[in-house]
């Protein structure tokens, strides 16, 4: 899997916050500091102070990232890199003899691969004529235009997320409204139905926010509507909350004491039954 930086959308409970951002970043993971101070004598803007509660002081950091060079137990992390495209070609293929006995491919993802389609599209290109399977994750805030010219080409596969169909719930807990993402879907649905690609779409499940019986009933209505079988639910895992400290980050989507936990097979059930009450076949991955 190919993870590319940068997301337009902000959601509160996004499990890749490392992927939000388009530039580089320094994590910082308290549980695997050994109080060294390497750290803090290499940092060139004394960004580092391991006497406060943060440890990173982010509004003098300038990311030169001599801090992780020296870090011995890796708590300090660079997320995000530069790579060229033939060296990120050359180690994609190094798995190339497990695709072909599998069956499998490449899938890139992020925060939202379709922000940079350029190099999607350079990537799958030259995946293709290898004959490697493509397949795109996304959140559907995309350029129809640019993606069809650029990336549709040499894409076998999308996974489509929708979260919310109510359009000022996608903006509050999403950050952005959604009518454009329905318009993506409704047209990669399209060419579904014309077997150009093949769709799944996909609905991460958030008590109380995504996995309402109205919020979820008004999906199941909209694949009706757009021909949609098959689709999949991905249920809640409280996995991102322990990685937003690492990037100085402190709001945490607060529901209850589900808020930690992992969503229960009953839960799971339920969801599953207004899908399946319709027609329309849900895999779950428990």
């Amino acid at each position: 899997m190919v993870f590319f930086k940068g997301c337009p959308l902000s959601c509160t409970w996004c499990q890749n916050p490392e992927s939000i951002n388009t530039g580089y970043e320094l994590s910082y993971d308290a549980e695997k500091c050994i109080s060294c101070h390497d750290c803090a004598d290499a940092c060139p803007e004394q960004a580092i102070d391991l006497s406060s509660p943060d440890k990173i002081i982010r509004d003098k950091c300038t990311q030169c990232f001599k801090c992780v060079d020296v870090c011995p137990s890796g708590a300090l992390e660079r997320c995000g890199n530069d790579i060229d495209m033939d060296h990120l070609v050359e180690k994609v293929l190094e798995d190339e003899a497990f695709f072909e006995a599998s069956g499998g491919g490449v899938t890139v993802s992020g925060g939202e691969a379709l922000m940079q389609m350029d190099s999607v599209g350079e990537l799958f290109s030259r995946l293709k004529q290898r004959n490697v399977h493509t397949l795109i994750q996304t959140a559907g805030l995309f350029n129809y235009k640019v993606f069809e010219n650029l990336v549709l080409p040499y894409t076998d596969t999308i996974y489509f997320d929708l979260k919310l169909m109510d359009s000022d719930a996608h903006k509050q807990y999403c950050g952005v409204p959604n009518h454009s993402i329905h318009e993506n879907f409704r047209k990669v649905q399209a060419l579904a139905r014309d077997s150009v690609i093949e769709v799944l779409p996909r609905v991460p499940l958030v008590p109380f926010i995504t996995d309402t019986d109205e919020n979820l009933s008004a999906i199941a209505d909209f694949m009706l509507e757009n021909g949609v079988k098959n689709m999949q639910i991905l249920p809640y895992n409280p996995i991102w909350l322990d990685k937003l400290p690492r990037f100085g980050s402190v709001q945490r989507l607060d529901f209850g004491e589900g808020t930690g936990k992992f969503m229960p097979d009953a839960e799971l059930d339920r969801c599953t039954e207004i899908f399946e009450s319709r027609g329309i076949h849900v895999h779950c991955h428990r």
